[in-house]
């Protein structure tokens, strides 16, 4: 064993190293030129179709075949790539018209493109052509790698042919396997100077093969049927119809791109460039909302073989990796987190270890899968992974038993997120469901239901009673654990999607939560010439500043999640808007079409990146599913819940799955199923409700409490197939749209109808500043006030030093021991150099050596607060600070300035990330979007140069969004106005955040003139 964990620990060092290198790929953005330009709407739906006339995109839409990582890379127009590991094809096709010459297919004067689940066609002119057209069709093989293409010649010049070759591809090494924009453009063009190692041509109408690196010509169509008719049955698991033809084609291309990401042993990470299995992600929603729920199975049994049995927990807590700066846990088996009920990264596999807690998204995957199939035989096989899970997670996550856990790398967006042991709400709301959850399951099976039924209720009130912010309608992101134990109240989206989904919320709760959405998170408009603007906007995941990778992005499961959230929430409207922006984003907008992609074109760091992503395949699938046609499975009760969530203006809507069959024509509803009983729920229309017809007979309803904001009525049915007709009387129910910044309810009553109704509340707001700093300068009155005697460091020690207590007792994710940098960057750091002068009309007290700071932290390094003693009266105080901060302390104040009057009265100013605390490090990315500040930004002073500026970014040349490092560092200018008419008695300083360092460099007070 001893052996083991070291070769384990080698390796893993070792794969940090490779990480490091790996994390540069999500540093990179080659859409720099893209950033902040308008859209055009480059694909428009027919029917199940996404079409293009004359479209640019080349290698963007990948068609898959078998299991394998094989695929097709197609264009707009007939230039191909074929994606084979190390040996990757260009494929190019010409046309040889007598007396014309040769011609590449991919110039002509008129090309149609259409992307239709799993298969790309062509139509094709040219002037030189006459009246001829040329029609192609190309799919991918399932039973072997390689692809087929039909050629139809149409009145062609006689003795036209249709030629292809095979060459190299361009590049010599794919970072992410070819991905669109985690590669260069042209990656797959061919390569310079190419030599076609294999070519073939038509005369007549044809087929042409590609496999094992050949191209051969036949007239042979059975390799063409065949594929066909796989990618028909494909297509045609999910089908849907609906009003909005941009909504049609999504369920197929949607079922393509999810058996894209199946490798015959698990659901994948991403068809494409994160072609990899991972135990957690929401990949693995896809078996069972798309009805693959063999599939699932496979891939549950799979990674149930990889939770570790036979590894006591021996180390006792805490448990942190000292190679890495204590950032993270250290992999060693008998650890907390590395011994009984983890789960490794591959199938089959419980010998491998991650640096993700992927259990908990594994978990609820699992529970929606019983919940799918009720198959209690295999609850009763997997409940000792279940219990072993559980136990896991509150050994490592709640050791302190408060009912509240930390997250530790346990969603997509975890990346640049730590916790230091925080209370966290979305990973709270996981364990919350899986426990409750386990409660239902241990009844089913005759197990004892109490000890997890106690841990649910016990976590509810805690999240509850802690996290949930009663006086603004939302949870916080999280409490901390250490220090002053603040609320982070600047929410991410998935702290409000996953308290949803996890059924955290009353329906009021749920409303008044996405409420915080609407108000809070960033909106970015979805527009482009061609698209009629109604309003479409996507999200940023939250308004987290300075950027760094996965805190504040557009991604497009993200994106999806909280549509989901929405529909769940019972606010159809809003959920629908969402999510048809997404399809718009990503779908017609975006490069590829019909892409269930990463990172949006509108993510200010990236830009559009990656296609066929396994969280948004995932994610999509249960907001087709479950949102839209609101299908709730409740298989471990032998029910389904239904309760659509379309447009109430659509007249018809039809889903079909291996699970179900649903169809609307206004108010009649036909549902077949195999669950043995339909509940429907209903938005009411009007006030009373004449009659309801079941099957051919009178049927009874009530009304529900599962939403807020409007009356939801409910009729159960004791059988798998219904035929349900809803005669509505009485007056219309009008809901008048929601207003204010929060929300409030009351009951109210309309003919046979009560509800809890919507009624806006406006917030207090902060009142905006009404001077501007530094506009009042008279630097003849300024007095430079002595605090030499209190400079307790030099600043360019800060990331020189260890901060090592108070470190949390539980093993956690956290800042590194030198204060910069997070987990997947535990050894960043920033070289910061002493200031030596300061250009600007306010005269600070600068050292030319030495000690130049008075530090506080909450680090045992230095005070919480320190006292500057003052006096007399002044104007103005004006302060040279410098110190850290990061995006998990973004949106809360840092630090504190406090003034004591003679008097006694008081005036504070907090220094809240981003408006009024600075990192030193580093210059803000900003926008008016994702990364909007609220005020202007801070003036700063330029270490090296003694530059001032308000905006140095643009002084310095500093470009991107990542990292924006200002050599040797920066500190920060505050102007504070103060009260001339009293005595100032002392100036207090003190930091608030546990992460961060506060510092004051120099003070200088603007004193009335004599």
């Amino acid at each position: 064993m001893k052996k083991r964990t070291i070769c384990l620990l080698l390796l893993f060092h070792a794969f940090a190293g490779v990480a490091q290198k790996a994390d540069l790929i999500e540093q990179t953005s080659y859409n720099d030129d893209k950033r902040g330009m308008p859209r055009t709407l480059q694909y428009h739906p027919e029917g199940n179709d996404f079409v293009c006339v004359n479209g640019k995109n080349r290698y963007t839409r990948a068609l898959y075949g078998g299991p394998t990582a094989f695929r097709l890379e197609t264009s707009d127009r007939p230039v191909f790539a074929a994606y084979i590991e190390k040996n990757s094809r260009h494929i190019s096709f010409w046309i040889d018209v007598p007396g014309k010459g040769r011609q590449s297919l991919d110039t002509t004067t008129y090309c149609e493109a259409r992307y239709n689940a799993g298969k790309r066609s062509y139509i094709l002119r040219d002037t030189s052509w006459g009246n001829g057209v040329l029609r192609i069709s190309v799919l991918a093989l399932y039973d072997r790698e390689g692809a087929v293409w039909k050629i139809d010649f149409n009145h062609l010049p006689a003795g036209s042919r249709v030629v292809a070759g095979v060459t190299s591809i361009r590049a010599q090494k794919l970072s992410r396997s070819g991905d669109m924009g985690a590669d260069p453009p042209g990656v797959f063009e061919a390569a310079d100077h190419a030599e076609y190692t294999s070519t073939c041509q038509l005369a007549e109408s044809g087929y042409i093969l590609f496999d094992h690196l050949q191209l051969s010509a036949t007239g042979n169509h059975d390799s063409f049927n065949i594929a066909a008719q796989q990618s028909v049955q494909l297509a045609n698991r999910v089908r849907i119809e609906t009003p909005d033809p941009f909504i049609n084609p999504v369920a197929g291309a949607l079922v393509m791109a999810a058996d894209g990401i199946w490798d015959g042993k698990s659901w994948l990470h991403g068809a494409i460039g994160w072609r990899m299995p991972l135990t957690g992600w929401r990949a693995a929603y896809t078996g069972d909302f798309l009805g693959w729920h063999d599939r699932a199975r496979i891939h549950f049994d799979g990674y149930a073989a990889s939770q570790v049995t036979a590894v006591p927990d021996t180390i006792p807590h805490p448990t942190q990796d000292t190679a890495l700066g204590l950032a993270r846990a250290v992999k060693q088996w008998g650890t907390p987190m590395y011994s009984n009920g983890y789960i490794a990264r591959n199938p089959n596999r419980p010998d491998q270890m991650h640096h993700y807690d992927m259990n908990l998204v594994y978990i609820d995957e699992l529970l929606w899968h019983l919940q799918w199939t009720g198959d209690l035989v295999y609850a009763r096989k997997i409940w000792p992974v279940l219990t072993r899970h559980l136990a896991w997670e509150k050994r490592n996550f709640d050791p302190d038993d408060d009912g509240l856990f930390d997250a530790y790398a346990c969603i997509w967006a975890s990346d640049g997120m730590y916790y230091n042991s925080g209370a966290v709400t979305y990973s709270s709301a996981y364990n919350y469901r899986a426990n409750n959850l386990a409660a239902l399951i241990a009844e089913k099976i005759g197990e004892d239901p109490r000890p997890y039924r106690t841990a649910a209720g016990k976590i509810l009130a805690a999240i509850n009673t802690r996290l949930w912010l009663q006086d603004k309608g939302y949870w916080a992101e999280y409490q901390d654990f250490m220090g002053l134990k603040r609320l982070h109240e600047s929410a991410g989206v998935y702290t409000i999607y996953h308290a949803i989904d996890s059924d955290v919320p009353d329906a009021v709760q749920a409303f008044q939560a996405t409420r915080y959405l609407d108000t809070q998170i960033p909106h970015i408009p979805v527009k482009g010439t061609g698209l009629k603007d109604e309003g479409y906007a996507t999200i940023a995941t939250s308004n987290w500043m300075p950027y760094t990778w996965s805190t504040n992005n557009v991604a497009f499961a993200e994106v999806m999640h909280t549509a989901l959230a929405y529909f769940q929430a019972g606010r159809s409207e809003e959920g629908f808007r969402l999510f048809k922006s997404a399809v718009l984003d990503g779908m017609y907008l975006g490069d590829s079409p019909g892409n269930f992609g990463q990172i949006s074109f509108y993510d200010a760091a990236r830009g559009e990146c990656y296609r066929d992503f396994g969280d948004a395949i995932g994610v999509a699938t249960r907001l087709l599913v479950q949102g839209l046609y609101g299908i709730r499975p409740d298989g471990l009760n032998n029910r389904v819940i239904i309760r659509p969530g379309f447009p109430a203006s659509w007249p018809f809507a039809t889903l079909i799955t291996p699970d179900l069959s649903f169809q609307y024509r206004k108010d009649t509803y036909h549902i077949a199923t195999h669950f043995s009983n339909i509940e429907l729920q209903v938005r009411a229309k009007k006030d009373r409700i004449k009659k309801i017809i079941v099957n051919g007979q009178p049927a009874s309803w009530e009304l529900s409490a599962a939403v807020a904001g409007y009356p939801l009525i409910s009729i159960k049915i004791p059988a798998g197939n219904a035929d349900v007709a809803i005669e509505w009387a009485g007056k219309e129910i009008v809901i008048p749209p929601v207003t204010g910044t929060q929300t409030t309810f009351r009951s109210i009553t309309q003919g046979a109808m009560t509800w809890l109704a919507a009624y806006p509340l406006e917030a207090p707001q902060a009142k905006p500043a009404t001077y501007t700093a530094f506009a009042a300068v008279e630097s003849n009155l300024c007095e430079p006030i002595y605090i030499d005697s209190q400079w307790n460091a030099s600043i360019s020690d800060i990331f020189k030093n260890n901060y090592r207590s108070p470190r949390s007792p539980y093993t956690t994710l956290q800042i590194p021991l030198h204060g910069i940098g997070e987990w997947t960057h535990p050894k960043t750091t920033a070289s910061i150099v002493d200031p030596t002068e300061c250009h600007f009309t306010v005269p600070f007290r600068i050292p030319p050596r030495g000690r130049n700071i008075i530090f506080t932290a909450r680090w045992d390094n230095y005070p919480h607060s320190v006292q500057v003693p003052l006096h007399g009266k002044a104007t103005h105080a004006y302060l040279l600070m410098a110190g850290s901060t990061n995006p998990m302390q973004s949106r809360i104040a840092n630090g504190r300035i406090t003034i004591l009057y003679e008097d006694g009265s008081r005036q504070v100013k907090d220094l809240v990330n981003p408006e009024s605390w600075c990192p030193v490090e580093q210059d803000y990315f900003t926008d008016s979007l994702a990364f909007k500040m609220h005020s202007q930004k801070p003036w700063r002073l330029h270490f090296k140069t003694g530059l001032v500026s308000q905006d140095l970014g643009s002084d310095l040349e500093i470009k991107g969004v990542y990292g924006r490092e200002i050599e040797g560092g920066a500190g920060m200018l505050t102007d504070i106005l103060l009260d001339p008419q009293k005595e100032l008695k002392t100036l207090t300083l003190e930091t608030l955040s546990n992460d961060v360092l506060v510092g004051l460099m120099a003070l200088t007070l603007q004193r009335f003139p004599n």
